[in-house]
């Protein structure tokens, strides 16, 4: 099976949380909802469910068959190339509440994803090859470009790929989420 094949029902299944999300804020998914919250709760198997939106909320949520597990955490390293102050590199890290850190050119900013941005990034994390890739690696940060390296941790296991390791699929995924990210939080 090549790699295209298994990535179309991780992208339909990306599209369809996101729709999923959509609908539930216009009422089309209804379910019996369960006592407000604010944040994404915690189960006792250590999944983050997120709460359903209330009246008073703004913020869609995803449906109560989504949940992410507690333990997600992504990275995204970037290094090398030249920046006014000296050599660039960026340090990216979402967790499983959404929450977000990043560091570049030292300056550090905080934020929260939205849940549907979360779903996905979990989504993605699960099917990522990022780290099984063959073929030669190109580490930029070698002849003045910009290298990257990917982390990721969902369901109790740890997994990483690094430009200069391994080449990186940019149509991968995890890799595609997560330089979503990276450029929303920089816009």
């Amino acid at each position: 099976m090549d790699g295209h094949v298994r990535r179309r029902p991780v992208r339909a299944a990306v599209r369809l949380a996101a729709l999923c999300v959509v609908a539930g804020s216009l009422g089309a998914c209804g379910s019996a909802a369960p006592p407000p919250a604010s944040r994404p709760l915690t189960t006792a198997a250590g999944v983050v469910a997120e709460p359903p939106a209330t009246a008073a909320s703004t913020t869609p949520s995803a449906t109560p068959s989504v949940a992410v597990p507690a333990d997600l955490t992504i990275r995204r390293k970037t290094w090398g190339g030249l920046c006014p102050g000296g050599p660039c590199g960026s340090s990216l890290v979402v967790t499983a509440s959404g929450a977000w850190v990043l560091s570049s050119e030292g300056a550090t900013r905080t934020g929260t994803l939205p849940w549907a941005r979360v779903v996905a990034l979990a989504l993605a994390a699960r099917s990522s090859h990022l780290d099984t890739a063959t073929g030669t690696p190109d580490c930029a940060a070698n002849h003045d470009g910009t290298s990257v390296a990917y982390s990721w941790t969902i369901d109790g296991v740890t997994r990483s790929a690094s430009s200069c390791d391994h080449p990186i699929d940019r149509s991968d995924p995890l890799a595609v989420q997560v330089e979503e990210v990276a450029r929303s939080i920089k816009a």
